[in-house]
């Protein structure tokens, strides 16, 4: 019974954040990409974000032609869900963590082995990575 009442709980949460998210985040007509993320989000994000929030690895926007893929920029949503686009839940991380992570919970995925290998955890990731985990949204 209590982890039917906390899912609803949780349910509830995300539609409510949801609809505030693209309140703000569409209002004045913006212009989004994509994923659906606000021009001023993005470049708020990609300022902030210049290595990967999980593994630290320098980012580049497009592939160089000698360059390695994993250093190629993607969008991530910390929390799996498209439509809280918020910059608390929007960040850029490498190819290879992304592909990693996929639609993992993000504390569920903090403990798996290509984390292991690669020596990510709490202390090691970004900060936007660090408050998701600290409010448990992972």
């Amino acid at each position: 019974m209590a982890s039917i009442i906390a899912n609803i709980r949780v349910r509830r949460l995300r539609k409510r954040l949801t609809s505030v998210t693209l309140d703000v985040g569409l209002q004045s007509g913006a212009n989004v990409n994509d994923w659906d993320i606000p021009d001023r989000l993005e470049e708020e994000v990609k300022e902030r974000d210049k290595a990967c929030v999980y593994c630290g690895v320098p980012m580049v926007d497009k592939m160089r032609p000698s360059g390695p893929r994993r250093s190629v920029a993607t969008w991530e949503h910390i929390i799996n869900n498209r439509y809280i686009i918020t910059r608390e839940n929007i960040a850029r991380c490498c190819v290879a963590c992304n592909s990693s992570k996929r639609t993992k919970k993000l504390s569920y995925w903090m403990h798996s082995s290509y984390c292991e290998k690669h020596g990510i955890n709490k202390d090691t990731v970004a900060e936007v990575v660090k408050k998701a985990l600290e409010t448990e949204w992972g």
